[in-house]
């Protein structure tokens, strides 16, 4: 009896068995692919190409982030399983005409692309690719965003551990290779702040710099609020907590970020959502002209406007040469000392701190019209007045599209924010 009941329930069972286990590896692979990517550790592949009249630029070298492996795992487990291949034969793809144009323009960007192609470009281009199939596609589904969140509250307490302690003690909690903690030792080439009449670095996290440290809390801060509101002492924690960690850092555009969001939740349930949107938008697309005043009326004297309203000038003056595409993808710090002589721009080789113009100046006319185009093609499903909290940090900053971290925090908040109407954005 007992042998013919093994017989019988032995086989389901090892497969039982052997499905949860595998269930349970992609929910991991899922969390730790969204916790780490908050760790700035990497592998450079090369650094020959990515040296500036003797100086080495950190944007121009090849590197392979933790998270872009994870990432790569999750897509060859996905290209796998013959059933994906099933559910794409189902679904047939009826492209209208805006989807025509869109591939039009994004072959003709692509040609160009291949005119320019590099390492660095490659993997750029592939990580894009990764993130947001990781993202979009059908894999990540309810329960999964589940996992997501979970990762995105532990990577809040884990980066606010990091900082703290950096504060306090001025130091890294290990070495670079354990968490991918920016050597502070180094001190020359740290970020300092004045507090009182005390010196001292501003802390990293695991992060590469520490406007991108509050960026990152602030950002999947309000994503946790936007999902628990009912939470009241949740929502008390994680904003003090945020704003803690702007005052640290000393981010302007985290804290301008986290004070839009309040406002938007004071005046989400009134008439006046679409006035401050505009508003918003304006400040955007004026924010380089501000940058400008400023610049002039201090009279130069504040190193971090001046720095700023030189890149924009240089962003501006590429987009003017080269309307339609633009200095190539990623090619800005190559063509910076081709439009800007200024000293600065020789020890401060940056992208340009405006989104806006960054891609009018790298993409040209033709990028910003594939943009443009996915934006009417999505328009009901991305919700817009959300993603304009985002405003600030597009404003001041570049590393929501030129991090490895930025892009996945990007792509990752367009998706959790979207208008839930809508399976998938």
């Amino acid at each position: 009896m007992l042998n013919q009941f093994a017989k019988a329930w032995w086989p389901w069972l090892r497969k039982n068995s052997k499905h949860n286990w595998w269930e349970k590896f992609k929910e991991l692979l899922v969390f730790f692919t969204v916790f780490s990517f908050t760790s700035n550790l990497f592998l450079k592949l090369s650094v020959n190409d990515a040296y500036l009249n003797g100086l080495l630029v950190d944007y121009l070298i090849p590197k392979v982030y933790i998270f872009d492996c994870f990432l790569l795992i999750k897509l060859i487990i996905f290209l796998s399983n013959k059933k994906n291949y099933q559910i794409f034969k189902k679904n047939k793809i009826k492209l209208k005409k805006i989807d025509i144009i869109i591939l039009i323009f994004l072959s003709i960007f692509f040609i160009n692309l291949l005119l320019q192609l590099n390492l660095n470009l490659i993997i750029f281009c592939l990580r894009i690719i990764l993130i947001i199939f990781f993202i979009f596609s059908p894999y990540l589904d309810q329960k999964k965003q589940k996992l997501v969140y979970k990762a995105l509250s532990l990577s809040i307490i884990w980066q606010s551990f990091l900082a703290y302690f950096q504060f306090i003690k001025q130091t890294p909690l290990a070495p670079y290779y354990i968490f991918g903690e920016t050597n502070l030792r180094h001190f020359a080439a740290i970020s300092r702040a004045q507090f009182l009449t005390i010196e001292k670095i501003l802390p990293y996290g695991s992060t590469a710099h520490p406007n991108i440290l509050a960026g990152i809390i602030g950002i999947f801060s309000i994503l946790l609020i936007d999902k628990k509101q009912n939470n009241r002492l949740l929502v008390i924690l994680l904003l003090l907590n945020a704003f803690a960690i702007c005052l640290i850092t000393q981010s302007l555009s985290a804290f301008l970020t986290l004070c839009l969001f309040l406002i938007y939740l004071l005046i989400k349930k009134i008439n006046w959502q679409k006035k401050i949107n505009l508003i918003v938008f304006s400040f955007f697309i004026l924010s380089p002209l501000l940058i400008k005043k400023l610049d002039a009326n201090l009279l130069k004297t504040h190193l971090s406007i001046s720095r700023r309203a030189i890149l924009n000038e240089a962003a501006w003056k590429m987009f003017l040469d080269k309307t339609f595409f633009g200095v190539g993808a990623n090619n800005f710090v190559k063509e910076l000392e081709n439009y800007s002589h200024h000293q600065e721009t020789v020890r401060f080789v940056q992208p340009a701190h405006h989104l806006g113009l960054l891609l009018l100046s790298e993409g040209g006319l033709l990028f910003s019209s594939i943009l443009l185009l996915l934006g009417i093609k999505f328009k009901k499903k991305i919700n817009w007045s959300k993603l304009l909290i985002l405003t600030p940090i597009a404003s001041l900053d570049h590393y929501l599209i030129t991090q490895a971290l930025g892009l996945f925090t990007l792509f990752l908040f367009i998706f959790l924010t979207r208008n839930r109407g809508q399976s998938r954005t």
